[in-house]
């Protein structure tokens, strides 16, 4: 069965157990699979950069180690310091890193034209969880930033990224290849609509982030680092991710306890961490798909 095909039966799925789940037990389920197959899949960025730098001593793993964690420190510091510019940052990287997973390998070139179609993307799939969710995002960029946005402007963001998206398309009309089906897409974004309109904010997120983003990324990595999908290489590809995950696993931990202590919600300190470590990934997935190409 085609990726495609089977994202599309297993977002479905996602739409009837949804109906049948209470909320808690969502949230439950959403920390399962982003802290192992969503962090996972930003778990093997040393093998990717080295891969990247192979017969080439541009970044060795030790100083490109240093300089990942750096990044990720630096990232949890502004959130500290300067929480609104960190977090409009996070979601500015979140938005091209969204939409270059879902549309890359339906465009011809990856121009500059394709780029604001990713990012436009990206924003329009955040606008519809956000929107559907909007008390709950309301609550989390308060305690995050101490900024409490009205309602109205989550309709604005939404109906700015619909439109920012079609013109992209337009745009990007001839940068399409024969994969590309506009219904399609018309569809998933109705069927997102209708699934987050009736998820937990955080249920929405794992939805996505896990079953249009981090797994199909996951089979993208495999494939570059062996060039074959096979049994054996997603066995490597865990095993080489195991230490980045477990460190991972370990500040996750800390940061549920220093929650309670800083009397934040802990879903708020959750996406403040998937900031931290999400950023640098997409420094290293954009370079890669920039190499690609």
């Amino acid at each position: 069965m085609k990726i495609i095909n089977l994202k599309l039966l297993i977002t479905v799925f996602l739409f009837w157990l949804t109906i049948q789940l209470n909320f808690v037990y969502e949230d439950v389920l959403a920390y399962l699979i982003i802290v192992t197959i969503g962090i996972v899949h930003g778990s093997n960025d040393l093998s990717i950069i080295s891969h990247l730098n192979k017969n080439k001593n541009k970044l060795n793993s030790s100083n490109f180690l240093f300089l990942y964690v750096t990044i990720v420190l630096a990232v949890t510091y502004s959130f500290m310091t300067i929480p609104s510019l960190a977090l409009f940052t996070f979601l500015m990287f979140s938005f091209y890193h969204f939409g270059e997973q879902h549309l890359g390998g339906l465009l011809l070139n990856n121009t500059l034209k394709s780029k604001l179609f990713f990012s436009t993307y990206g924003a329009l799939i955040f606008a519809l969880i956000f929107y559907c969710n909007t008390p709950d995002t309301i609550n989390i960029i308060k305690e995050l930033t101490g900024i409490s946005i009205p309602e109205y402007y989550f309709l604005y963001f939404l109906v700015a990224s619909l439109f920012s998206t079609l013109l992209s398309y337009l745009i990007n009309l001839k940068n399409t290849n024969f994969k590309f089906n506009i219904f399609y897409e018309l569809f998933i974004i109705v069927l997102f609509s209708f699934l987050f309109s009736i998820s937990t904010l955080l249920w929405s997120f794992a939805i996505y982030f896990i079953i249009w983003h981090s797994i199909p990324s996951i089979i993208d990595q495999i494939k570059v680092l062996h060039r074959t999908l096979t049994k054996q290489h997603v066995i490597h590809y865990l095993k080489s991710s195991f230490l980045y995950w477990f460190i991972s696993i370990v500040g996750l931990v800390v940061l549920y306890y220093y929650s309670t202590y800083l009397e934040i919600a802990f879903n708020t300190l959750f996406f403040a961490f998937l900031a931290a470590i999400t950023i640098p990934h997409v420094i290293i997935m954009y370079v890669l798909n920039k190499k690609l190409k």
